[in-house]
C-alpha cells in the first residue's frame, strides 16, 4: 500500500504521477489547501467535568490519528452544545501536535452525516468549498509527498506542534474529479482487502492458541 501511495500521487510539485489508471492523460493542478477550503476550530472553553456523560459525541485525537478514514463507532461523548462546530460529511481532520516531528499534522476524513457530532479541543478541522472525493483527500493527505511537507512545518522540542496557517499554504495535487474518485475506490478497495486479511489472520492465531492449549498440557 505504501508504495502505491508514493506513485500514484505526484511528488515534488511534478504534475503528473508515476503511474496512473487508463483513459486519464490531464495534467494534475496544484492547488493550496487554503485555496479549496476553510478551517474551523474543535472543542472550546470545556473542563473535564463537562466529558464522559451526554446526548453528544466528539472525534478523538486517537481516532484521528490511527484513521485515514474516521471511525463513527469510536466517539467519546459529551453534552451538546449549540456554541461548538459541528462536523459535517467531507470533513478533514489534523491533529497539531504529537511527541515527535513524523507523528504531527495526521488526517482523518468524516464520512458520516450526524447531527451533534463535535471535533476534539486538540485538533483542527477542514471543510472543502470545491468538490473532492473523500476517499481520494483520505488517502491523498496521508501520502508520503503530503506528510513530508507537513513534517517540515513541525516545531518543537519536548513536544511538537503545527500551524495551522502554514497546513493551509501546503499545495496539494488535484486531478480530475473522476479520476479522484477512480484512485479513492482504488485505496478503498486495497483498505478493504487489508482488513480482511488481518481479520482472517487474527482468527488463525485464535485457533492456534486453542490447539496449543488442548496439545501441551
Amino acid at each position: 500500500k505504501q508504495q502505491y501511495l508514493r506513485v500514484m500521487f505526484v511528488e515534488n510539485e511534478k504534475n503528473t504521477p508515476e503511474i496512473r489508471f487508463k483513459s486519464f492523460n490531464d495534467v494534475w493542478e496544484q492547488r493550496k489547501l487554503g485555496e479549496v477550503g476553510e478551517t474551523f476550530s474543535g472543542l472550546s472553553g470545556k473542563k473535564k467535568a463537562d466529558f464522559g456523560h451526554g446526548e453528544a459525541r466528539f472525534v478523538t485525537y486517537s481516532n484521528i490519528f490511527g484513521n485515514a478514514i474516521s471511525d463513527p463507532n469510536n466517539l467519546d461523548i459529551i453534552e451538546i452544545d449549540n456554541k461548538q462546530n459541528q462536523v459535517q460529511y467531507g470533513d478533514v481532520f489534523f491533529t497539531t501536535s504529537s511527541e515527535t516531528p513524523k507523528e504531527v499534522g495526521m488526517s482523518s476524513v468524516w464520512l458520516e452525516d450526524t447531527n451533534n457530532v463535535y471535533l476534539n479541543s486538540f485538533c483542527f478541522g477542514y471543510r472543502p468549498i470545491i468538490t473532492f472525493d473523500p476517499y481520494y483527500l483520505a488517502f491523498m493527505l496521508r501520502s508520503p509527498s503530503i506528510r513530508k511537507k507537513l513534517i517540515f512545518l513541525a516545531q518543537g522540542i519536548s513536544r511538537y506542534n503545527i500551524s495551522k496557517k502554514k497546513v493551509m499554504e501546503i499545495g496539494i495535487p488535484t486531478p480530475s474529479t473522476k479520476e479522484q474518485q477512480k484512485i479513492g475506490s482504488f485505496f478503498k478497495e486495497l483498505d478493504d482487502t487489508i482488513e480482511l486479511h488481518y481479520s482472517k489472520l487474527e482468527k488463525l492465531n485464535k485457533i492456534k492458541q486453542v490447539y496449543l492449549n488442548k496439545m501441551f498440557i
